[in-house]
């Protein structure tokens, strides 16, 4: 078994409960319950431009919010950036549940955007708006 088979088998399952959801063989908290655990790839939402300036590529939301978007692979995550302009980020992962957490966290301060999130921009495109994040952590850790 190599190092990264587990994440490959996670992303496999993870993408069975995108489709499922999208067909709606699976209600949103089911599919909130079934994705808590699996890891998927992020960066932070402000990063370099290739024009040289900083920017916000947070995903346009409503009332001043974003969604930072989340990526079922690296290879998703840098086509969708490529595709952004951007250059020069950082490739992180972590479980769906610790991230909805840390941008409860985020959210908390006076960040002047609020973030929510969205998996799998190019393709899926759940969302999980601002005002969802809390009670999701609250369902996800029952």
């Amino acid at each position: 078994m190599g190092l990264f088979d587990g994440v490959k088998k996670e992303n496999d399952e993870a993408q069975v409960l995108l489709e499922r959801h999208e067909k709606k063989e699976l209600n949103d908290t089911d599919f909130l319950k079934a994705f808590r655990g699996v890891v998927l790839y992020y960066t932070t939402p402000v990063g370099d431009h290739k024009d040289g300036g900083m920017r916000l590529f947070a995903i346009p939301g409503p009332d001043n919010t974003g969604y930072m978007p989340l990526f079922l692979s690296e290879e998703d995550m840098r086509n969708y950036y490529d595709q952004a302009g951007r250059v020069g980020y950082m490739i992180m992962n972590a479980s769906f549940l610790l991230i909805i957490e840390a941008a409860a966290q985020a959210n908390s301060g006076d960040a002047p955007v609020k973030l929510g999130l969205m998996i799998d921009p190019l393709k899926y495109k759940v969302t999980l708006d601002v005002p969802m994040i809390e009670p999701v952590i609250r369902l996800l850790t029952e």
